[in-house]
């Protein structure tokens, strides 16, 4: 209405007729408009809207999870019970644990059918459990799909508790935004609700995409990856995390990577977060050191006995992969792909924006909070005497963020490690400015490549533009609120 006045009365290409009667004909023309305002608002909600409305109330949450939930189970049942089982890695892992099992301790000569044993000790000992009950000799391969079947419902269930954490936050600062906004904005209390339900909306579409990935659950139930158990640990720390209890998170995060080190990638991310949760310097060590003792008690049998052969093997960071499998860099030529040049620039790459997005990081924590580190030690905070907390969505995102960077300028991408950052990517998307098409096909360019066997140039370089939008999205995004 504003627009529509100042337009009449001073647009360069429209001046103002010399009218005594123009103030009067523009105020009867907005008195026209509110009058037609007021009728829209006293237009009364049909069924579906308030429907809509009351199932995005907070007492619905727990029912749409398990809605959800019992969904992805009896899809888990059907696809072990109707699609063939293709066989991978199961066997090399079974000859791996007998070795183990009959007393060899020497990483080096621990092989199976596809190479020498890659994984931490962790994976021996999971997949000793699991050999046993599948069989005793891991022959009863249904049973083990049973088990991971199981592994994936409680893995999204654990994801999409985070989405919903995240969620329902999101959802109360939009409605404190529009109960303090100027009166015009909250008059109309329907409109306020109608908003509130589509951002409670708007997180649960996010929660159903997490369940809609082809691969994620071949991964879990045909393939039966070491990938699975440990990102499961890896979200099931995320969640100790955001309810502040960091010892027995980082408990957890260091039993995912005793199976697989893709973990690491999270790393980065985690230490800024102890360094910005924790009071001091000692706080941050203690958590450090339940890390590092974690890793020590597994590994004992082996540090004790050819300590260079498992830290060189089971931590295996100059490991060059075959180029026929990678999903990432099908567009490059094979004698660029395993040159050394191209690592050591994705590791520079990688390595840069960690410390550009950290950067980022701490200007927003400077900002918020006065301080960059030991946030919770800031007297001049006042927010942080009182809550002591960094936000769930802080936590996560730079959770998520700290691996993402990884996976861009990874070396190479295999279909199995499509699992180490799927569920990250909704979320990521729900803090950028992009539009809902957009985001919605950055989802869908990932998923296809993924899907798409054997990679190919053109799926790689798909894979790799929706990649690079994303991360610019989160880039040129504000960073997200710290604390409470």
């Amino acid at each position: 209405k504003k627009k529509k006045r100042h337009k009449n009365m001073s647009s360069p290409a429209e001046p103002m007729p010399h009218n005594i009667n123009n103030d009067n004909t523009t105020k009867e023309e907005t008195d026209d408009d509110d009058d037609e305002e007021e009728n829209e608002i006293s237009t009364p909600a049909g069924p579906i809207e308030k429907l809509y409305v009351q199932c995005s109330t907070q007492k619905f949450d727990i029912p749409f999870l398990t809605c959800l939930l019992l969904l992805e189970s009896i899809l888990c049942a059907a696809i072990i019970k109707y699609i063939s089982y293709t066989e991978i890695d199961w066997e090399a892992y079974m000859s791996e644990v007998t070795m183990y099992e009959e007393g060899e301790r020497n990483y080096i000569h621990i092989r199976g059918g596809t190479g020498p044993l890659v994984y931490p000790a962790g994976f021996l000992y999971l997949y000793s459990a699991l050999k046993y009950v599948a069989g005793g000799d891991g022959s009863d391969i249904v049973m083990a799909q049973i088990l991971f079947g199981v592994l994936y419902v409680a893995n999204i269930g654990v994801v999409l508790s985070l989405y919903m954490i995240v969620g329902r936050r999101m959802v109360d600062s939009v409605d404190e935004i529009l109960t303090d906004a100027p009166v015009r904005m909250t008059s109309n209390e329907r409109s306020h609700r109608l908003v509130v339900s589509h951002v409670v909306w708007t997180w649960r579409v996010a929660m159903c995409i997490c369940c809609l990935s082809k691969r994620i659950h071949s991964i879990f139930v045909l393939r039966l990856f070491n990938d699975a158990p440990a990102m499961f640990l890896c979200y099931l720390s995320m969640v100790f995390f955001v309810s502040n209890k960091w010892r027995i998170g980082c408990l957890f995060y260091s039993l995912g990577v005793s199976i697989k080190m893709n973990v690491l990638l999270f790393a980065p991310g985690l230490l800024l977060l102890l360094l910005q949760s924790s009071d001091n310097l000692v706080e941050t060590i203690i958590c450090l050191g339940i890390c590092a003792v974690v890793q020590l008690i597994l590994g004992a049998p082996f540090l004790l006995t050819f300590p260079v052969s498992y830290l060189r093997k089971a931590f295996e960071l100059d490991r060059v992969f075959f180029y026929e499998w990678t999903v990432n860099w099908k567009f490059l030529p094979e004698d660029i792909f395993v040159s050394k040049p191209l690592s050591i620039g994705l590791l520079l790459c990688h390595i840069g924006f960690l410390v550009l997005f950290a950067i980022k990081w701490l200007r927003s924590a400077k900002d918020q909070t006065g301080s960059y580190l030991f946030l919770c030690n800031n007297p001049t905070n006042t927010s942080t005497r009182n809550k002591n907390q960094l936000t769930p969505e802080y936590i996560i995102q730079t959770m998520f963020l700290s691996n993402f960077i990884g996976i861009v300028f990874a070396r190479t991408l295999h279909y199995q490690f499509y699992s180490w950052y799927f569920y990250s990517v909704p979320f990521m998307l729900m803090f950028t400015l992009m539009k809902r098409h957009t985001k919605l096909m950055v989802v869908i360019m990932i998923e296809f490549a993924f899907n798409t066997f054997p990679a190919m140039a053109k799926s790689s370089a798909v894979l790799q533009m929706a990649h690079v939008t994303l991360l610019s999205g989160v880039l040129l995004a504000g960073g997200p609120q710290i604390f409470y």
